[in-house]
């Protein structure tokens, strides 16, 4: 069983989709061989457990980069090795809310609940204690094999192998240094880049798109910032719902503002006849201002 992707979503492989495949195998034994970066906690999660409870003896081969979550399900296997060249890496999880202070408290509740688990995960294979778990995940530790070998999370160094894919590692804290990518890879590398980025910006539900266009990293970031414009805007003019429909459009930034300006200039209720008239116009002025709309977000100004 190849777990060669991110975990998880559109893009990799899901929990659905791997426990579908794995009840209808009736064998002594499964070798599931990983090289992912992780991505998704709970898909991660149910596939850990889905190999732990099957009835047949789980050998797990880390042959490239078992990294987050994918490290997490490396540890269903009643043996681990793992390529004298690959890497694990393990670290606390993340995630990202949008919402009023309570919504983000229930977030770092989840985070941290989040965090006990996965290190009892690792526990229950290596001798290490909670608090030393702890330690390694918050300063996002990456093993070698020896070095993994030496904590008790895998059982045996294999002879190495040649490196099947690779990945976009940046959006971790210390990422060991990769080599290019052969041209055979780019298309996968490019597709976790994407995804990557949609995600910390917000919208995971565009990734797809950006990758079936074959859009340049560039262009996605100048799509995803026009985005948060396309929001302020529609903010701006009391709209904050049409701007999804907006974005699912694929309008631009222009088009918004013409359309929003329209509308409040059509309708008859458009303005707000409990604002002054200067209140009034500072309301009007993002749509009908023809320089660049600046927002602070995470202490940077998006165009």
């Amino acid at each position: 069983m190849l777990i060669y992707d991110v975990i998880g979503g559109w893009a990799g492989v899901s929990a659905r989709q791997l426990v579908c495949t794995l009840k209808d195998i009736d064998v002594d034994e499964i070798t599931v061989r990983i090289n992912s970066p992780g991505s998704s906690v709970f898909d991660g999660v149910a596939i850990y457990n889905a190999l732990r409870y099957h009835k047949a003896h789980i050998h797990v081969r880390i042959e490239g980069v078992a990294a987050s979550i994918a490290s997490v399900i490396a540890m269903a296997g009643d043996t681990v090795h793992m390529a004298e060249n690959a890497l694990l890496m393990i670290h606390n999880p993340f995630g990202w809310v949008g919402g009023d202070a309570g919504e983000l408290r229930k977030m770092a509740d989840m985070l941290d609940k989040t965090t006990e688990v996965i290190a009892q995960t690792y526990c229950s294979r290596c001798e290490l204690d909670l608090e030393a778990m702890f330690k390694l995940m918050n300063d996002e530790t990456w093993f070698t094999a020896t070095e993994a070998e030496g904590h008790g999370l895998i059982d045996e160094v294999d002879s190495p192998v040649k490196m099947a894919a690779s990945f976009d590692l940046s959006s971790f804290m210390h990422p060991p240094h990769q080599p290019d990518p052969e041209p055979n890879e780019e298309k996968g590398v490019q597709a976790l880049a994407v995804m990557t980025l949609c995600n910390q910006a917000g919208y995971p539900e565009m990734a797809e798109q950006f990758v079936r266009q074959q859009q340049g990293i560039e262009d996605v970031k100048a799509r995803l910032a026009e985005c948060e414009a396309i929001k302020f805007l529609c903010t701006a003019a009391h709209s904050p719902d049409r701007a999804s429909q907006y974005i699912q459009s694929g309008k631009s930034k222009e088009q918004v503002r013409t359309e929003l300006f329209d509308l409040l200039v059509q309708d008859d209720d458009g303005s707000d006849n409990s604002l002054t008239p200067n209140q009034q116009e500072q309301t009007l002025k993002p749509l009908i201002n023809t320089q660049a709309v600046y927002r602070k977000r995470n202490g940077q100004a998006v165009t």
